[in-house]
């Protein structure tokens, strides 16, 4: 009898084990244009890191916010409309840059010319931010065997024109991450 719990034991962490868990510490970020911003993102997997590929998806936000580019406050116009993800076709998403294993990551069409990196394990970096690189972004894993666990998140960012202190959230930024 004592060696069914055991083998349940092992069954469990067996499937823990082929499963991939992405994280990202900060799920609302706010930046002031021309800047550098990192997006944080990482991830667990049983996986070779040769055969892992990690992707950042970004789509823009449902609709433009008002006055988003003259405002000098961290994230005035934070509502639950504008952070929810839409449905519109017009909202599709598009890679930002890709890296597979360990060889040199590549960027998406719409982002050649700019200065992106992936740094770290998953980390997404954005030399010089710019006020329409507002939008959400996916931090996606896919990891060979991996079948199961969660694979992706979200980070939303919100750039303004004019600076402010981006290491202390705005009141705004910590209602959306509670949303």
């Amino acid at each position: 009898m004592r060696k069914l719990p055991a083998g349940i034991l092992l069954l469990s962490l067996l499937k823990m084990s082929l499963c991939v868990q992405v994280i990202v510490p900060q799920q609302v970020r706010s930046a002031a244009q021309f800047v550098p911003v990192v997006l944080q993102c990482d991830y667990f997997t049983s996986a070779n890191v040769h055969d892992v590929i990690v992707t950042w998806r970004y789509k823009p936000f449902c609709k433009e916010p008002e006055n988003s580019s003259t405002s000098n406050q961290p994230a005035p116009y934070l509502t639950q409309d504008i952070l929810k993800n839409c449905d519109d076709e017009q909202q599709s998403s598009h890679i930002v840059i890709q890296r597979i294993g360990t060889s040199e990551p590549q960027l998406g069409v719409q982002y050649y010319g700019r200065n992106i990196i992936i740094q770290n394990r998953a980390d997404l970096v954005i030399a010089d931010v710019m006020s329409t690189d507002s939008g959400m972004y996916f931090c996606a894993v896919d990891a060979a065997g991996d079948t199961t666990g969660d694979s992706d998140k979200e980070v939303r960012l919100i750039v303004n024109q004019k600076k402010f202190n981006q290491d202390r959230p705005s009141q705004q930024e910590t209602a959306a991450a509670e949303l």
